[in-house]
Protein backbone atom coordinates (compact mmCIF):
# COMPACT_ATOMS: atom_id res chain seq x y z
CA UNK A 1 0.00 0.00 0.00
CA UNK A 2 1.17 3.30 -0.81
CA UNK A 3 2.59 5.45 1.80
CA UNK A 4 0.32 8.45 3.61
CA UNK A 5 -1.56 11.07 2.08
CA UNK A 6 0.00 13.90 0.73
CA UNK A 7 -3.20 15.97 0.48
CA UNK A 8 -6.60 15.34 1.43
CA UNK A 9 -9.98 17.80 0.13
CA UNK A 10 -12.16 17.91 -2.74
CA UNK A 11 -12.59 17.30 -6.51
CA UNK A 12 -14.76 19.89 -8.21
CA UNK A 13 -16.49 19.78 -11.69
CA UNK A 14 -18.18 22.64 -12.75
CA UNK A 15 -21.32 21.56 -9.50
CA UNK A 16 -19.97 18.28 -8.78
CA UNK A 17 -17.55 17.45 -5.96
CA UNK A 18 -16.57 14.53 -4.14
CA UNK A 19 -13.69 14.47 -1.26
CA UNK A 20 -10.60 12.52 -2.12
CA UNK A 21 -6.67 11.71 -0.76
CA UNK A 22 -3.34 12.03 -2.66
CA UNK A 23 -0.91 9.07 -2.13
CA UNK A 24 2.41 9.76 -3.87
CA UNK A 25 2.91 6.19 -6.74
CA UNK A 26 6.70 6.47 -6.79
CA UNK A 27 8.40 3.81 -4.75
CA UNK A 28 10.63 4.65 -1.63
CA UNK A 29 13.35 3.09 -0.71
CA UNK A 30 14.19 2.62 -4.32
CA UNK A 31 17.28 4.61 -3.93
CA UNK A 32 20.94 3.07 -2.15
CA UNK A 33 21.35 5.69 0.17
CA UNK A 34 25.18 6.14 0.11
CA UNK A 35 26.27 8.16 3.16
CA UNK A 36 29.50 10.68 3.48
CA UNK A 37 32.35 9.72 5.78
CA UNK A 38 35.82 10.66 6.18
CA UNK A 39 38.53 8.59 4.10
CA UNK A 40 41.52 8.62 7.09
CA UNK A 41 39.06 8.07 10.43
CA UNK A 42 35.65 7.06 9.20
CA UNK A 43 33.50 9.54 10.83
CA UNK A 44 29.58 10.33 9.38
CA UNK A 45 30.32 13.72 7.60
CA UNK A 46 27.15 16.28 8.77
CA UNK A 47 26.65 19.42 6.41
CA UNK A 48 26.11 22.65 8.82
CA UNK A 49 24.31 25.40 8.14
CA UNK A 50 26.48 28.02 8.37
CA UNK A 51 26.69 31.93 7.61
CA UNK A 52 29.35 33.35 5.60
CA UNK A 53 31.76 33.87 8.05
CA UNK A 54 31.45 30.25 9.63
CA UNK A 55 28.98 30.66 12.61
CA UNK A 56 26.70 27.95 12.92
CA UNK A 57 22.97 29.06 12.73
CA UNK A 58 20.02 26.48 14.42
CA UNK A 59 17.46 25.85 11.88
CA UNK A 60 14.95 27.83 13.84
CA UNK A 61 16.51 31.06 13.26
CA UNK A 62 16.93 30.48 9.46
CA UNK A 63 14.24 32.68 7.80
CA UNK A 64 13.33 33.57 4.42
CA UNK A 65 14.71 36.27 2.39
CA UNK A 66 14.13 38.08 -1.42
CA UNK A 67 16.31 40.62 -2.91
CA UNK A 68 14.23 43.02 -5.44
CA UNK A 69 16.07 46.12 -6.58
CA UNK A 70 19.00 45.82 -4.61
CA UNK A 71 16.14 45.56 -1.42
CA UNK A 72 16.39 42.57 0.61
CA UNK A 73 12.95 41.83 2.24
CA UNK A 74 12.27 39.07 4.36
CA UNK A 75 9.76 36.35 4.66
CA UNK A 76 9.32 34.22 8.31
CA UNK A 77 8.10 30.96 8.30
CA UNK A 78 4.93 31.58 9.48
CA UNK A 79 3.80 34.60 7.19
CA UNK A 80 4.42 31.94 4.40
CA UNK A 81 2.40 29.11 6.25
CA UNK A 82 -0.41 32.04 6.36
CA UNK A 83 -0.94 31.71 2.87
CA UNK A 84 -4.32 29.82 2.09
CA UNK A 85 -5.08 29.46 -1.43
CA UNK A 86 -8.30 28.47 -3.48
CA UNK A 87 -7.00 24.87 -4.17
CA UNK A 88 -5.56 24.32 -0.66
CA UNK A 89 -8.63 22.22 -0.08
CA UNK A 90 -10.29 22.28 -3.16
CA UNK A 91 -8.85 20.65 -7.12
CA UNK A 92 -11.21 22.79 -9.57
CA UNK A 93 -10.29 20.72 -12.95
CA UNK A 94 -10.88 24.21 -14.98
CA UNK A 95 -10.54 22.46 -18.70
CA UNK A 96 -10.24 18.85 -20.02
CA UNK A 97 -7.26 18.14 -23.02
CA UNK A 98 -6.66 14.82 -24.86
CA UNK A 99 -3.95 13.24 -22.88
CA UNK A 100 -1.75 12.91 -25.74
CA UNK A 101 -1.83 16.64 -26.18
CA UNK A 102 -0.21 17.69 -22.78
CA UNK A 103 4.21 17.21 -23.65
CA UNK A 104 5.80 15.10 -21.98
CA UNK A 105 8.44 17.48 -20.79
CA UNK A 106 5.79 18.95 -18.89
CA UNK A 107 4.83 15.26 -16.69
CA UNK A 108 6.92 15.76 -13.58
CA UNK A 109 5.35 13.49 -10.62
CA UNK A 110 2.68 11.24 -10.12
CA UNK A 111 0.16 10.66 -7.45
CA UNK A 112 -2.85 8.24 -6.75
CA UNK A 113 -6.61 9.64 -6.27
CA UNK A 114 -8.69 7.40 -3.76
CA UNK A 115 -12.31 8.11 -3.13
CA UNK A 116 -12.05 9.72 1.25
CA UNK A 117 -14.81 7.66 2.11
CA UNK A 118 -17.49 4.87 0.69
CA UNK A 119 -19.96 8.05 -0.39
CA UNK A 120 -17.64 9.35 -2.89
CA UNK A 121 -17.06 6.03 -4.44
CA UNK A 122 -19.95 6.20 -6.47
CA UNK A 123 -19.07 9.45 -8.52
CA UNK A 124 -15.56 8.36 -8.33
CA UNK A 125 -16.09 5.33 -10.46
CA UNK A 126 -18.35 7.64 -12.78
CA UNK A 127 -15.53 10.18 -13.76
CA UNK A 128 -12.55 7.66 -13.76
CA UNK A 129 -14.96 5.44 -16.23
CA UNK A 130 -15.63 8.56 -18.56
CA UNK A 131 -12.06 9.95 -18.31
CA UNK A 132 -11.04 6.52 -19.50
CA UNK A 133 -13.86 6.59 -22.25
CA UNK A 134 -12.63 9.87 -23.23
CA UNK A 135 -8.71 9.81 -23.80
CA UNK A 136 -8.98 13.14 -21.63
CA UNK A 137 -7.46 14.80 -18.94
CA UNK A 138 -8.68 17.26 -16.57
CA UNK A 139 -6.27 20.26 -15.76
CA UNK A 140 -6.05 22.22 -12.73
CA UNK A 141 -4.17 23.59 -9.91
CA UNK A 142 -3.62 22.29 -6.11
CA UNK A 143 -1.35 23.13 -3.49
CA UNK A 144 0.89 21.04 -1.75
CA UNK A 145 3.71 20.70 -0.01
CA UNK A 146 3.93 24.61 0.21
CA UNK A 147 3.57 25.56 -3.47
CA UNK A 148 0.62 25.71 -6.13
CA UNK A 149 1.32 23.00 -8.48
CA UNK A 150 -0.59 22.80 -11.89
CA UNK A 151 -1.60 18.75 -12.58
CA UNK A 152 -3.97 16.77 -15.07
CA UNK A 153 -6.42 13.98 -13.82
CA UNK A 154 -6.46 10.91 -15.75
CA UNK A 155 -8.00 7.76 -15.95
CA UNK A 156 -5.45 4.32 -14.98
CA UNK A 157 -6.61 0.85 -14.82
CA UNK A 158 -7.78 0.71 -11.69
CA UNK A 159 -8.23 4.29 -10.51
CA UNK A 160 -7.59 8.19 -10.93
CA UNK A 161 -4.06 9.35 -11.09
CA UNK A 162 -3.16 13.05 -10.37
CA UNK A 163 -0.12 14.16 -12.73
CA UNK A 164 1.98 16.78 -11.49
CA UNK A 165 2.78 19.22 -14.62
CA UNK A 166 5.52 21.58 -14.94
CA UNK A 167 4.51 25.19 -15.37
CA UNK A 168 5.60 26.91 -18.91
CA UNK A 169 8.24 29.06 -16.88
CA UNK A 170 9.63 26.08 -16.16
CA UNK A 171 10.64 24.65 -19.52
CA UNK A 172 13.13 25.77 -22.07
CA UNK A 173 11.21 26.85 -24.83
CA UNK A 174 11.93 24.00 -27.63
CA UNK A 175 11.72 26.26 -30.43
CA UNK A 176 15.54 27.79 -29.36
CA UNK A 177 16.67 24.25 -28.94
CA UNK A 178 15.12 22.83 -32.31
CA UNK A 179 15.06 25.33 -34.66
CA UNK A 180 15.37 24.12 -37.81
CA UNK A 181 14.35 20.63 -37.34
CA UNK A 182 10.58 21.11 -39.45
CA UNK A 183 12.45 22.65 -41.70
CA UNK A 184 14.29 20.01 -43.31
CA UNK A 185 13.48 18.28 -46.44
CA UNK A 186 13.01 14.77 -45.76
CA UNK A 187 12.94 11.58 -48.49
CA UNK A 188 9.87 9.96 -48.60
CA UNK A 189 11.41 6.30 -48.77
CA UNK A 190 13.08 7.23 -45.55
CA UNK A 191 10.38 7.92 -43.99
CA UNK A 192 8.34 4.76 -45.57
CA UNK A 193 10.83 2.55 -44.12
CA UNK A 194 11.51 4.71 -40.92
CA UNK A 195 7.50 3.85 -40.19
CA UNK A 196 7.83 0.40 -41.17
CA UNK A 197 10.52 -0.45 -38.81
CA UNK A 198 8.53 1.25 -35.95
CA UNK A 199 5.59 -0.03 -36.84
CA UNK A 200 7.58 -3.70 -36.84
CA UNK A 201 8.81 -3.05 -33.26
CA UNK A 202 5.60 -1.95 -32.02
CA UNK A 203 4.07 -3.75 -28.80
CA UNK A 204 2.09 -3.69 -25.87
CA UNK A 205 3.06 -1.63 -23.25
CA UNK A 206 5.43 -3.08 -20.67
CA UNK A 207 7.96 -1.49 -18.64
CA UNK A 208 8.56 -4.12 -15.83
CA UNK A 209 11.48 -5.76 -18.16
CA UNK A 210 13.50 -2.21 -18.06
CA UNK A 211 16.16 -2.34 -15.17
CA UNK A 212 17.73 0.25 -13.39
CA UNK A 213 21.09 -1.08 -14.58
CA UNK A 214 23.03 1.95 -12.35
CA UNK A 215 21.37 0.79 -9.27
CA UNK A 216 22.29 -2.73 -9.55
CA UNK A 217 25.86 -2.42 -10.29
CA UNK A 218 26.22 0.05 -7.38
CA UNK A 219 24.96 -3.13 -5.45
CA UNK A 220 27.01 -5.35 -6.84
CA UNK A 221 30.30 -3.65 -5.89
CA UNK A 222 28.87 -3.20 -2.26
CA UNK A 223 28.38 -6.74 -2.02
CA UNK A 224 31.59 -7.81 -3.85
CA UNK A 225 33.38 -5.05 -1.34
CA UNK A 226 31.77 -6.53 1.44
CA UNK A 227 32.63 -10.66 0.34
CA UNK A 228 36.28 -9.14 -0.67
CA UNK A 229 35.86 -10.28 -4.17
CA UNK A 230 35.69 -8.91 -7.45
CA UNK A 231 32.52 -7.68 -8.26
CA UNK A 232 30.89 -8.80 -10.91
CA UNK A 233 30.24 -5.60 -13.32
CA UNK A 234 28.49 -4.80 -16.75
CA UNK A 235 30.50 -3.20 -19.69
CA UNK A 236 29.76 -0.39 -21.39
CA UNK A 237 27.83 -0.75 -24.90
CA UNK A 238 30.14 0.12 -28.00
CA UNK A 239 28.51 2.82 -29.77
CA UNK A 240 27.66 1.63 -33.22
CA UNK A 241 29.93 2.14 -36.37
CA UNK A 242 28.75 4.97 -38.12
CA UNK A 243 26.27 4.61 -40.85
CA UNK A 244 27.19 4.98 -44.53
CA UNK A 245 24.02 4.14 -45.86
CA UNK A 246 20.98 5.16 -44.09
CA UNK A 247 18.67 3.38 -46.44
CA UNK A 248 20.77 -0.19 -46.43
CA UNK A 249 20.84 0.42 -42.56
CA UNK A 250 16.88 0.55 -42.43
CA UNK A 251 16.25 -2.08 -44.62
CA UNK A 252 19.14 -4.14 -42.47
CA UNK A 253 16.99 -3.39 -39.72
CA UNK A 254 13.53 -4.76 -41.26
CA UNK A 255 14.86 -7.94 -42.53
CA UNK A 256 16.95 -8.78 -38.87
CA UNK A 257 14.74 -11.70 -37.03
CA UNK A 258 13.85 -11.99 -33.53
CA UNK A 259 11.44 -9.05 -33.91
CA UNK A 260 8.56 -10.13 -34.83
CA UNK A 261 5.42 -7.24 -35.05
CA UNK A 262 3.03 -7.33 -32.23
CA UNK A 263 5.28 -9.04 -29.81
CA UNK A 264 6.12 -7.58 -26.45
CA UNK A 265 9.28 -5.83 -26.53
CA UNK A 266 10.54 -3.53 -24.35
CA UNK A 267 11.91 -1.19 -26.86
CA UNK A 268 8.95 0.40 -28.69
CA UNK A 269 6.74 0.60 -25.60
CA UNK A 270 4.01 3.21 -26.07
CA UNK A 271 1.66 4.49 -23.21
CA UNK A 272 -1.86 4.19 -23.19
CA UNK A 273 -4.98 5.94 -21.77
CA UNK A 274 -5.13 3.25 -19.09
CA UNK A 275 -2.79 1.29 -19.21
CA UNK A 276 0.17 3.65 -18.07
CA UNK A 277 2.00 2.04 -15.49
CA UNK A 278 3.41 4.03 -11.85
CA UNK A 279 6.64 4.73 -11.64
CA UNK A 280 9.07 3.05 -9.09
Amino acid sequence: MAGHPYWSGQIRISLVSFPVTLRSALQRGSQIPLHEIDRDSGARIHHLNVTEDGEEVAREDIIKSYTQDGTEITLEPDEISAIKLPSSDVLDLAAFVDREAIPVAQYERPYFILPKDEGAGEIYSVFHQALADSGKAGIGQIAMRGREELCAVMAEEGGLMLEVLRYDRELVDAGEVFPKTGRRKLKGDYVELANQLIEKNTATPDFSGFHDHYHEALLELIKAKKAHRKPNLPKAARPPAKVVDFMDALRKSLDAKGKAGGGRTHAAARRKPGKRRTAR
